[in-house]
């Protein structure tokens, strides 16, 4: 039975080939696209998820109260609390400190090479699933000068002796010491969000800031290991009651978890601190978008299946009166659905094994279809089933429902039902092109904003490389060398980056602060003395620190910072900072000091070169190549035994909104394919709508006609589907996209041209992919339309 479904199903195909590569090549294009964002997305979801112990494994965080019951959350946590919990509370079986990644210099014997890595301690790696290949992971916790290695970094710096040369080396760590490897871990997965290259010891940096010894003070971020049968929120609950008995103030810091495999996706939390977003928006946005294509495609399916069924009507009736039950004809039509559907998978199929490589580049992925993963098959025969049954099951129901009577005189007449529910489908299609259009124009425009904004400072001709202690002590003269050269404007210090103020403090006080305010965190910049002028920062009241000076009595802050002290005239008032009191010498206009997610953040500005962290060069525009060229020979000069290391401040500003862009661009790719498909499904309808009035189109023209009124009588009918597709999808598209924007504190408006563009260039569209084919039939000689009969 099954063998002549086939044969007789792929004999019907061959008839009607035109109706046959529409279907294939939409569902082709339809899959393949979904496909490759399902595997993007199943790569997301598996983020994190590999650790053996991931049900155990929680993120500590904190929250701060700010004023009127809002909570603010950090994901930077005390030492203190970690250490003191893992001690007292017996579900916690270990805790990890997990400090925050850097890149820096490591040099072996004159080699030397960039790398990034931090501190842990030895539980670190006993808890989370990466394997220790050589060594002793517990020294990091005993020796001061252990370090371990990541297998990449031993192979970059001893080739493949490294299984013989690497443990006992000494590494250099500039502006941190000599270390001593004492074991070499696995690379990190591609599906681990951490990825260093080498660790220290927690106690070695604990040694060298013993200011993290404080409950308040909170500069690193940690986890917990639970015992098996813990309960994750009575644990949490403990956790915070310990905390809160350690600090000070009526309004108290808190600290909650989040399971550790969650965190990557779920990153932004409400003003409650319950999660309300992060990367999980995109991995839905990509969930819908490849649903939405399917069903497009799927729909083209189902308006050309019952639109060609009346065609098929004489066949019907002989195979009912022959016996033939309404299962078996449900049964053969289906089997032609699956026939279709099998060739687009096997299709997509290639076509995504070839598009991958570049998938991969595009999204810096590193993707593959492991057909040996049975969720990989799970999902491919949920998507087959989905697509055979979602496309053939009505219009099968359609077809074996016509009378054999009927059927047998050539009349197998459509339903008016069932033409209702074409037009429906169609304009459910071009509803949900619309959305993605709109989408799309919207997520671009975002995007463009993003890049284009006033940031309140400049990013652009700027580089920056990380401050060890050899450059602080010839700061002076590699500046002067600098400023020399013809290429090069400026130099000057600041740490951390300006555009990244991930340092707070919530340790400043000053006249009329209320109880409610006591939490308010500011972030801090550590700076020189042309910090402004380098930056191109207007100062608004005052004046910044003067040249040559160590000025420990002063203070510059932000303007924001002086919106929220409510001081009048604040130069020369004296506020306290971390107890000391300063005075207030000048204030900076506001810049975007975080990402515009948030809103810009109080700041305070100190005059500190030596901690800074970073030197900052700005290049003269149009100089680039000649200022990277006098930067390089400066360095071979000043600092011969520095590697040179640097990188673009736009860029490092660019990479924060990565995610952002590469959905811009695949929503872009997302609409046009929408359009291309729903195009295709029109231009089919359009085909076969023209053939079934050829001989209505010959008694027109005979009747004089022309080939205007004939274009315009076949085409007003699917115009005004579109048109409502418009109207609908619209308002559902402006609600989605509002929604989406709400997550940045600086976004664009949703403005009235963006829907009258999509609904203009929509309908453009349809009407020349209805036009061809109508102007086609118009333009027959009326004679030979007459004797279609």
């Amino acid at each position: 039975m099954l063998k002549n479904y086939i044969k007789f199903g792929w004999r019907n195909l061959m008839k009607n080939r035109g109706y046959f590569l529409i279907n294939v090549f939409g569902l082709s294009l339809a899959l393949t696209i979904s496909f490759s964002m399902l595997l993007w997305v199943h790569d997301e979801y598996k983020m994190d998820k590999f650790h053996e112990k991931d049900d155990q494994l929680f993120r500590v965080k904190r929250t701060i109260p700010l004023e009127a019951g809002v909570l603010d959350v950090y994901e930077s946590v005390s030492y203190p609390l970690l250490k003191t919990a893992a001690e007292h509370l017996p579900e916690i079986e270990k805790y990890m400190t997990l400090g925050r990644s850097f890149d820096d210099n490591l040099t072996v014997e004159n080699i030397d090479h960039r790398a990034r890595g931090t501190f842990a301690n030895a539980n670190f790696f006993s808890a989370f699933s990466y394997p220790v290949l050589q060594g002793d992971i517990s020294q990091l916790d005993e020796k001061m000068e252990a370090l371990a290695i990541s297998e990449s970094l031993a192979k970059r710096f001893w080739g493949e002796q490294w299984t013989t040369k690497a443990l006992g080396s000494v590494v250099h760590i500039h502006d941190n010491g000599d270390y001593t490897v004492e074991a070499v871990f696995a690379d990190f997965p591609e599906q681990s969000s951490i990825q260093n290259d080498f660790y220290y010891g927690f106690n070695r940096f604990l040694s060298e800031n013993d200011w993290m010894l404080g409950w308040a003070n909170n500069g690193m971020q940690g986890a917990f290991l639970l015992r098996p049968d813990a309960d994750p929120l009575q644990v949490a609950a403990k956790v915070n009651t310990l905390f809160q008995s350690h600090i000070e103030g009526e309004h108290k810091e808190g600290a909650f978890f989040q399971k550790f495999s969650d965190a990557y996706l779920y990153g932004q939390f409400d003003e409650k601190a319950q999660v309300s977003g992060g990367r999980i928006e995109y991995v839905r946005i990509f969930t819908i978008a490849a649903i939405f294509l399917l069903l497009i495609s799927c729909i083209n399916f189902i308006n050309l299946s019952t639109a060609y069924a009346t065609k098929r009507a004489g066949e019907i009736g002989v195979r009912k009166v022959v016996g033939a039950r309404k299962n078996m004809l449900i049964g053969q039509f289906l089997t032609e659905t699956a026939l279709i559907t099998s060739i687009s998978f096997i299709t997509a199929y290639i076509f995504t094994l070839l598009l991958l490589p570049g998938i991969n580049a595009f999204t810096e992925k590193q993707m593959s279809i492991d057909l040996s993963q049975p969720g990989i098959w799970l999902g491919i025969l949920g998507v087959y089933l989905f697509t055979t049954l979602l496309s053939g099951a009505y219009p099968a129901l359609v077809i074996s429902s016509f009378k054999p009577i009927r059927a047998l005189k050539g009349q197998g007449q459509e339903k008016k039902k069932t033409i209702s529910l074409r037009k429906g489908l169609v304009v459910l299609q071009f509803g949900l092109t619309i959305l993605l259009i709109v989408s799309a124009i919207v997520v671009r425009l975002q995007i463009n904003y993003i890049h284009s904004k006033d940031l309140g400072l400049s990013k652009d001709h700027l580089v920056y490389i990380h401050q060890d202690k050899k450059l602080t002590t010839n700061y002076e003269v590699l500046r002067n060398e600098l400023r020399s050269a013809e290429a090069i404007e400026d130099v000057t210090l600041a740490g951390p980056s300006p555009l990244d103020m991930g340092a707070s403090s919530s340790g400043i006080v000053w006249p009329g602060k209320t109880l409610d305010q006591g939490n308010i965190e500011f972030s801090l910049l550590w700076t020189a003395y042309n910090f402004p002028e380098v930056f191109n920062i207007p100062i608004t009241k005052g004046v910044y620190y003067r040249e040559g000076t160590r000025d420990t009595l002063s203070i510059v802050v932000n303007q924001k910072a002086l919106d929220i002290m409510d001081l009048k005239d604040p130069v020369g008032k004296s506020i306290e900072v971390w107890g000391k009191p300063r005075q207030i010498v000048g204030v900076l206009k506001d810049f975007h000091n975080r990402s515009l997610y948030e809103p810009i953040q109080p700041a305070i500005f100190f005059l500190d070169p030596e901690d800074a962290g970073m030197m900052f060069v700005k290049l003269k525009a149009g100089r680039t190549k000649d200022a990277l060229a006098a930067l390089g020979t400066t360095f071979n000069k000043v600092l011969p035994d520095v590697p040179l290391h640097y990188d673009f401040v736009d860029q490092q500003y660019a990479a924060q909104y990565k995610s952002e862009a590469i959905t811009g661009t695949l929503t872009y790719y997302f609409a046009f394919i929408s359009i291309l498909i729903s195009c295709l499904g029109l231009f089919g309808l359009a085909t076969f709508m023209a053939k079934q009035r050829t001989k209505e189109i010959g008694i027109r023209k005979v009747l004089g006609a022309s080939i205007g009124n004939i274009t315009t009588l076949i085409s007003k009918d699917f115009l005004k589907l579109v048109l409502v597709s418009i109207l609908i999808a619209s308002p559902i598209a402006y609600y989605f996209m509002f929604i989406w924007l709400q997550d940045f504190s600086f976004r664009i408006e949703i403005s009235w041209w963006i829907f009258a563009l999509t609904g203009f260039a929509t309908m453009i569209i349809a009407l020349l992919t209805i036009s061809f084919q109508t102007i086609k039939s118009a333009v027959v000689n009326p004679v030979d339309s007459l004797r279609t009969e």
